[in-house]
């Protein structure tokens, strides 16, 4: 669910760059970015596929899901050194919240994996 949760977040925040207020009450989100809309679109649809394929037990989800994470993971990090240069505090904010989602997958996926091959894991 974590993963589907960050290709939603990076689906949105792709439409905000692209230009697309998002009213919430009193407020409207709006953040036009070019150059982070297209990159977080690719990240969401790659990582959509693998959270599908997780939802959906199908066998590329051994391969896939780890890769669409660490794909995520690279993107991300990548976003957060050129928003920690912008200086804004909302992105950088869902910069983080979006990597502690990812590792948390990530950690989620490596367990899963070691105990399926048998592996005892440690804790």
């Amino acid at each position: 669910m974590l993963l589907s949760v960050a290709a939603a977040t990076l689906a949105v925040a792709s439409l905000l760059h692209f230009g697309v207020s998002i009213p919430l009450g009193t407020r409207t989100i709006s953040d036009p970015f070019a150059g982070a809309a297209i990159p977080e679109a690719v990240i969401a649809v790659v990582v959509a596929v693998g959270a599908l394929t997780l939802l959906a037990r199908l066998a590329t989800a051994r391969w896939l899901a780890p890769a669409a994470t660490l794909f995520a993971l690279a993107g991300t990090l990548y976003g957060l050194t050129v928003t920690l240069r912008r200086g804004q505090a909302g992105d950088i904010a869902y910069h983080l919240a979006l990597l502690t989602m990812l590792v948390a997958s990530a950690v989620l996926l490596l367990g899963a994996l070691r105990s399926r091959r048998g592996t005892p894991s440690r804790g």
